[in-house]
Formats: structure tokens, C-alpha cells, sequence
């Protein structure tokens, strides 16, 4: 999977412009021929670094964001006139995962829900997975990351939830008056811990909800999700 320039966080227009221009001369061939021949800036070499983009020549992003800013055009006046190296800790799963959600929104290594799932399991809370040997009207606890929260103006008020989880998709109703109960956490909360009974009809599986919890990570998430009224 390639995501392209424009979805990475911090890098500019007028960058993807000049790494365009550059690369239809030619493959890159090293990270100091990507910084040169676009002629990036300090915030725009660090930003791809950040991302992976220098991934076929260093796969460590810390050393490649080093290596980056060894050639930009704008080189700090007192920065050392000879060239340093530098030896960084590897990132672990986790700290890769949520760079990549700071990045580009998105992560190819794991997910954000996976370094959640032991407290999520001893909270008593099931997976996507699980959800397709459960029965209608069952009681469940499942928790997760909130991508969608919508409410149609058909639906009479009733507020629809989209969470993921390393595994799969997780589809919440949430009636006007469990909303209210639970406001703040329902509208601002990145992770949600929800209590509900299983609605199904056939293959279709949602959860209606009686309970909301906010699930704190010890690291933030950059992550926003997508809400439409």
C-alpha cells in the first residue's frame, strides 16, 4: 500500500510540487538525492522522515529525519559545520503505530486499539470478532476507536457510531436521551468503552447503546474523527 505525498501531515504544497518535478526526471536513488532535488526545507524533510517516506534507504525514521536534515537548502547558521551521527532508540510497536496516526492518519504497522486490548479484556469487553457468534439482545461491552459519528436527519435524533478495533468495524445507535446522559464523552472522546444490547437482522450487527466510558491512553492519539449532522 503507497499513500501519496498530500496525505502526509506537514508537508506543503509547494513541496509535492517540487518532489513531483523531481521525481518525473527520474527514480530517487538515496535520501540526500530526494532532499537536494526538491530542494526541501527543514519542517517538509522532517515531516516525510516522520512518515516512512525514506523508508528504502532507512527504515529507522529518526535516523532518516537525522540524515534528511544533513541536506536541506536552509542549514541552521550555527549548526555544526561537520557531519554528526546519531544512534537513536528503535521504536517500539506502539510509539510506530500512533506516529503513523500522527503523520498520515493511518498505520500499516498495527492499531491504535491494540495496546488498549488487555485493559479492554479485563474490563470484560469482546472484539469485532466476537461479535459474530453473539445473539440478539445479548448484552456486550466493546471498546474502541470512534471514526464516524453520525445523525441523519431521518433518524429522529438518534446519534450512529463507527468504531474500529484492530480486527474490524463496530456499529453503535445511541438514543437522544443515552446521549445526554453521556455528552461529553459521546461528542469528545477519541476511545469509547460502550455497554449495549446486540440488535441483528441477518448478517447486520449493531450495538444500541446504554452506557458510555472514555478510554484514556497513556500517549495521545492525533487522530480526528470524521462527523457529519
Amino acid at each position: 500500500m503507497r499513500l501519496g505525498w498530500r496525505f502526509v501531515r506537514g508537508v506543503g504544497d509547494k513541496a509535492v510540487t517540487a518532489l513531483e518535478a523531481a521525481r518525473a526526471d527520474g527514480p530517487f536513488v538515496n535520501i540526500r538525492h530526494v532532499v537536494r532535488a526538491a530542494r526541501l526545507g527543514r519542517a517538509d524533510a522532517t515531516a516525510l522522515a516522520r512518515a516512512g517516506a525514506f523508508a528504502a534507504w532507512e527504515p529507522d525514521r529518526r535516523k532518516a529525519a537525522w540524515e534528511a536534515l544533513r541536506h536541506v537548502s536552509d542549514t541552521l547558521p550555527l549548526a555544526p559545520a561537520r557531519p554528526t551521527t546519531h544512534a537513536p532508540r528503535k521504536l517500539g510497536r506502539t510509539e510506530s503505530v500512533f506516529l503513523d496516526y500522527f503523520s498520515t492518519g493511518v498505520s500499516l504497522v498495527g492499531h491504535p486499539v491494540e495496546h488498549l486490548r488487555r485493559r479492554l479484556a479485563e474490563a470484560g469487553a469482546i472484539d469485532s470478532r466476537t461479535l459474530a457468534s453473539t445473539r440478539h439482545g445479548q448484552r456486550v461491552m466493546v471498546g474502541g476507536l470512534v471514526v464516524t459519528r453520525q445523525r441523519p436527519e431521518s433518524a429522529n435524533g438518534v446519534l450512529f457510531i463507527l468504531m474500529e478495533d484492530e480486527f474490524g468495524f463496530l456499529n453503535f445507535i445511541v438514543r437522544r436521551e443515552v446521549e445526554m446522559a453521556h455528552r461529553e464523552v459521546v461528542r469528545h472522546s477519541p476511545f469509547l468503552l460502550i455497554e449495549g444490547k446486540i440488535q441483528r437482522d441477518g448478517p447486520v450487527i449493531q450495538i444500541l447503546a446504554e452506557r458510555l466510558k472514555p478510554i484514556r491512553p497513556k500517549v495521545a492519539l492525533a487522530f480526528r474523527s470524521r462527523d457529519f449532522r
